[in-house]
């Protein structure tokens, strides 16, 4: 399967195409909440390389399996609105490309979010059961 936008890598450097590069950014700074906003601005701010994965191993540990498999759903739910409601596709196919989706840095900011997620739908669910 293609990206949805050009990608394009060269000697161990990958270009990815700027206004989607943009787009993404601004989606995720909209999108994120509030409190999370300066935290999302500085993985934003950052250039992650090709050590990033094993630089995420060495921060989280051996958490790191079981942050990846929370923050999933919040993902998939992020790449569904952005694809259908702002015809905004190739989340996952960016944050590979960009290598942001291996980054310590946006992951502390993907779990964060998901925990917020999460605390809210058993805050939900307890106010349901009520």
């Amino acid at each position: 399967m293609t990206s949805p936008f050009p990608i394009c890598r060269e000697n161990g450097v990958v270009f990815v195409d700027s206004a989607a590069d943009a787009a993404f950014r601004k989606a995720l700074m909209d999108g994120v909440p509030p409190n999370l906003r300066s935290k999302m601005r500085e993985a934003l701010a950052a250039t992650p390389d090709r050590g990033a994965m094993a630089h995420s191993y060495r921060y989280f540990g051996a958490e790191l399996p079981e942050i990846q498999k929370q923050t999933e759903p919040l993902l998939i739910e992020l790449n569904r609105v952005l694809s259908e409601r702002f015809d905004l596709r190739g989340l996952f196919d960016w944050l590979d490309a960009t290598n942001f989706g291996n980054d310590y840095r946006m992951i502390k900011v993907f779990h964060a979010w998901s925990e917020m997620v999460l605390t809210a739908f058993k805050k939900g669910q307890s106010n349901a059961n009520a």
